[in-house]
């Protein structure tokens, strides 16, 4: 009954002519988007168990890093007018004056501030999926400068008492603490000094960890913090000092520059990359000083990078599908064309088993490619494919000639699209060329047909 119902189609549109097939080859070719959707779906699928899995390294490893500080507090204690109102015996009301000590803190951010920092990439394996960490070997360093007059500006009318120099703390803020490998060889002014947990900043710093400077402050304060921190995807930093230096280097070669501030000199090579910024005070809008618990938004300018996989996986795969439908299309052009000038005819069955074989090319190279890598599995899938659809091109057409002309053709497709892929920023420019290519084609095939005479 199938049988009969296909002949029986493919016999009428016969007799309505070429028009008419040419409308079945392209409803056929929209058909086929129903396997294609269905190969997308698998590829977002498999992208969600990796991101997944990114997840639960990143949760065991660490995720994102952003540092920021180092920070003082020191504590003050100023005068404060205190008015009472009062009603006297007599129904008079009057108002005494007093005044009273109240206890504040000072909030003051680094005169200078450098950041050093070398990242080491390394590949963590779960499975058959791999994820990019980092380990950073980071060293802080940096002056805080007129100490006693940065308290004093926060102080109207010389009403400042006295500086509690003994509780004074630096700050330091980590976005994910648990990455912290060590924390050794603080010095505050050529004195050691001991971290301990928390900020006491929660209101900007929620996280991170904090030093009692007490023993080692004076009007100025010099500080160096080596530390080792984990983490994942990028490093960034906020640029907290009146000016602020930053130096980032690894031997990964593909960085991703983030913030809203871009390094002021870079070099990328295959063997790596370096990167300089220099961030001063007018770049930011909150001030050098303030009184807690105000909080300021230091966060509003931050710097960075981003270890970048070019053209992930799942990416590239995602990006071949979305050329399906064009395979497709150039494919069945080439049969059409064939049919034109060597005078021979496919049925619309083996024009749509063709296109079944050209859509299980993506799920093909997925499968492969989360084994041994995109190069090696798309050379395969392609191999794979074109060496059926070849093969059945010969069979069919019993032309060993014509059908190598169909190898050629998927063969230069496959190759066009690969390179469409590996180079992303002109993967707009390749894809066009390829369509006008197949279109000055198309019109010289097919110059000479002519509607016939009235």
């Amino acid at each position: 009954m199938t049988t009969d119902t296909v002949k029986m189609g493919q016999n009428l549109i016969e007799k309505l002519g070429r028009p008419a097939r040419l409308i079945a080859v392209a409803f056929l070719a929209l058909m086929l988007l129903i396997p294609l959707n269905m190969v997308r779906s698998v590829v977002q699928e498999r992208h969600a168990t990796y991101q997944a899995v990114v997840s639960e390294i990143s949760g065991s490893w660490s995720g994102d890093q952003r540092v920021a500080g180092p920070v003082l507090v020191i504590p003050y204690s100023e005068k404060i007018e205190v008015r009472d109102e009062f009603i006297t015996p007599g129904g008079e009301k009057k108002i005494t004056q007093r005044w009273e000590s109240c206890q504040r803190r000072a909030v003051i951010l680094p005169d200078l501030l450098d950041y050093e920092a070398s990242l080491a990439p390394e590949i963590r394996h779960r499975g058959i999926y791999q994820v990019q960490v980092y380990t950073a070997d980071l060293l802080v360093s940096g002056a805080f400068r007129n100490l006693e007059a940065a308290v004093a500006s926060l102080v109207p009318d010389d009403r400042l008492e006295a500086i509690d120099w003994a509780k004074a703390v630096v700050g330091f803020g980590v976005s994910d603490p648990r990455g912290l490998v060590e924390v050794g060889g603080f010095e505050c002014n050529g004195r050691a000094v001991q971290p301990k947990p928390g900020t006491t900043l929660d209101e900007i710093l929620p996280s991170g960890f904090h030093m009692a400077v007490g023993d080692a402050i004076s009007d100025s304060l010099e500080f160096t913090l080596p530390m080792v921190i984990r983490g994942s995807g990028g490093f960034q930093f906020l640029p907290l000092g009146e000016t602020t230096n930053a130096a980032i280097r690894s031997d990964w070669a593909h960085p991703s520059f983030v913030g809203k501030v871009l390094p002021a000199h870079r070099e990328i090579s295959d063997s790596g990359f370096s990167a300089e910024w220099t961030i001063p005070l007018l770049s930011r809008s909150y001030p050098q000083v303030w009184r807690a618990p105000s909080a300021v938004a230091i966060d509003e300018i931050e710097a960075g990078v981003r270890l970048f996989e070019p053209v992930a996986l799942y990416d590239l795969v995602t990006r071949a599908v979305k050329y399906g439908l064009l395979f497709i299309a150039l494919t069945f052009l080439t049969l059409g064309l064939i049919e034109y000038v060597m005078e021979v005819r496919l049925s619309l069955v083996q024009f749509l088993l063709i296109g079944v074989a050209l859509a299980m090319f993506f799920l093909i190279l997925i499968a492969l490619a989360e084994h041994m890598g995109f190069t090696t599995a798309y050379l395969l899938a392609s191999s794979t494919v074109v060496a059926i659809n070849t093969l059945y091109c010969a069979a069919i057409l019993k032309r060993t000639s014509t059908s190598a002309i169909v190898g050629a053709v998927l063969t230069a497709i496959y190759g066009i699209l690969y390179l469409i892929l590996r180079a992303e920023d002109f993967a707009l420019l390749g894809g066009t060329l390829l369509l006008v290519v197949a279109l000055i084609v198309t019109m010289f095939f097919t110059r000479r047909i002519h509607q016939p005479a009235t």
